[in-house]
C-alpha cells in the first residue's frame, strides 16, 4: 500500500485542537465502544477494501493508561477478474487487544496511542475451503472527543502488519465511547460572594519588627534579638547544642567514611539557624611518612571535609581548611589504635553567640572503625 496514504491516515488521526474542560478520560473507568469504519488489503492478498464493523471493551488503569479487547467484521471478495477466486466473497474476523496511552487527558479533546496484537481469520463459503488463520500486530493512535464526562465521539487509525507471508494492511474507525464508573473529578463548590465592609474611619496600624526576627514588635517578647539567629514564636532565640566530633581516615588516604558524613551532618545542620558562623577544619596525621608528605595528606583531608560541608549548604566562605601534618598527635604513634587516632580532621567554631552551646568531642567508635579495618590496624 502507498506509504504516503499510511503516514496521512495516521497524522490525520492524531491532529486536533485541545480545550480546557475538566479531567474528561476516567481512571479506573470500563469503556465501551462499538464502531464502523473501513478495512484496506494490501496488494498482495488480492482482495477488495471493504467496510468493517466491531467493538472494542477496555479499562483505565489510570488517566493516562488503558487497555482494550476488540473484534470487528468485513465482508470482502477478490479483486481477481477471471479464474475461481473472481469476485467471491470472504469474511474476514479480526480480534485481539491494545494498550493505549491518552495524551492531555484532561482536556475534551483526548489524543492517544495504540500497540497491540491479534488474530485474523479468512473464510471463503462459496469454495468450502479452510479457515486462514494468521497471528498479526498492530500499532496506530487515534482521539476521543468528550461531549459530556460518560460520553465521547472517537475515530482510530491501526497499520496492521504480519510475517510469513507479510502483511500490510491498514484498518480505520470511527465510533462513540461510554465511561463506565472511574474516578469522578469533585463537583466544584461555589462560594457566595460576601461584599467586603468598608470602613472609612478604621485605620490598621502597621506591623512592625524593629529587630528583623519574623516576629512583630507587639508580640515580641525579647526586643533586640541578633540578627541570623533562630527564634520562637514570642522572638526569644532558641539556645542550641552543637558537638563538634573529630573524625577519622583510612591510611594514607582523604576520603570520608560513612560513618565520618554522619558526624559532619550534624555539624552542618547548625549552619541552616546560625549562617554567621565560622568554622576551621583542621587536619591531621600520625607520624609514619615524611613532614612534607604528611602536611600535604593533612590538607587534601581538611579540604575533602570542607567540600562535603558546602556540599550540604554551609557557605564556602565560612569554612577555613588548614593542614597541621603531623604537629598535633592525640594519641600515642607506637600502636596501631593510636595511629588511628591521629589520623583526623577536628574542628574549631568561631563567632559563636552566647545562645550556641558548643562541645568538642573526639570520633566516634564507627568512624575509627571504619578508619581502622581496611587499613588493617597500619598506617598513616
Amino acid at each position: 500500500m502507498n506509504s504516503s496514504i499510511k503516514a496521512g491516515l495516521l497524522g490525520a488521526s492524531l491532529l486536533g485542537i485541545a480545550s480546557t474542560a475538566q479531567a474528561q478520560n476516567r481512571a479506573e473507568a470500563w469503556t465501551l465502544t462499538p464502531f464502523v469504519g473501513g478495512y484496506l488489503f494490501d496488494s498482495k492478498q488480492d482482495l477488495e477494501s471493504a467496510p468493517l464493523f466491531g467493538i472494542r471493551a477496555g479499562y483505565n488503569f489510570n488517566a493516562h493508561v488503558g487497555a482494550e479487547l476488540f473484534g470487528s467484521y468485513a465482508l470482502t471478495e477478490s479483486d481477481r477478474s477471471s479464474g475461481p477466486d473472481a469476485n467471491v466473497e470472504r469474511d474476514v474476523y479480526r480480534f485481539g487487544g491494545n494498550l493505549l496511552y491518552h495524551f492531555q487527558p484532561t482536556k475534551k479533546f483526548v489524543p492517544f496511542a495504540a500497540i497491540g496484537f491479534g488474530r485474523y481469520n479468512v473464510t471463503v463459503p462459496d469454495l468450502n475451503r479452510p479457515k486462514t488463520n494468521k497471528s498479526l500486530a498492530e500499532y496506530g493512535g487515534g482521539f476521543k472527543y468528550f461531549v459530556s464526562d460518560d460520553f465521547a465521539l472517537r475515530a482510530d487509525i491501526r497499520h496492521v502488519i504480519g510475517f510469513s507471508p507479510s502483511i500490510d494492511n491498514v484498518e480505520y474507525t470511527f465510533g462513540v465511547t461510554w465511561q463506565i464508573g472511574g474516578a469522578r473529578a469533585p463537583l466544584p463548590v461555589k462560594v457566595a460572594e460576601v461584599a467586603p465592609v468598608v470602613c472609612a474611619t478604621c485605620v490598621i496600624p502597621p506591623r512592625i519588627d524593629t529587630d528583623g526576627d519574623g516576629v512583630e514588635d507587639a508580640l515580641d517578647k525579647c526586643p533586640n534579638t541578633p540578627k541570623g539567629l533562630k527564634v520562637d514564636s514570642d522572638g526569644c532565640v532558641i539556645t542550641q547544642t552543637i558537638v563538634l566530633r573529630a573524625v577519622n581516615f583510612v591510611f594514607d588516604a582523604a576520603a570520608l567514611t560513612e560513618p565520618s558524613k554522619a558526624s559532619i551532618d550534624e555539624i552542618s545542620a547548625v549552619f541552616k539557624s546560625q549562617p554567621n558562623l565560622k568554622l576551621e577544619v583542621g587536619g591531621h596525621t600520625d607520624s609514619l611518612g615524611s613532614d612534607a608528605y604528611n602536611l600535604k595528606l593533612s590538607q587534601k583531608r581538611a579540604d575533602a571535609v570542607k567540600a562535603y560541608l558546602v556540599s550540604k549548604g554551609v557557605p564556602a566562605e565560612n569554612v577555613t581548611a588548614k593542614g597541621y601534618g603531623e604537629s598535633r598527635p592525640i594519641s600515642s604513634n607506637e600502636s596501631p589504635e593510636g595511629r588511628t587516632d591521629n589520623r583526623r580532621v577536628e574542628f574549631r567554631l568561631m563567632g559563636a553567640t552566647e545562645y550556641l552551646k558548643v562541645y568538642n568531642e573526639e570520633s566516634s567508635r564507627k568512624s575509627k572503625d571504619a578508619a581502622i579495618k581496611p587499613a588493617k590496624k597500619a598506617g598513616k
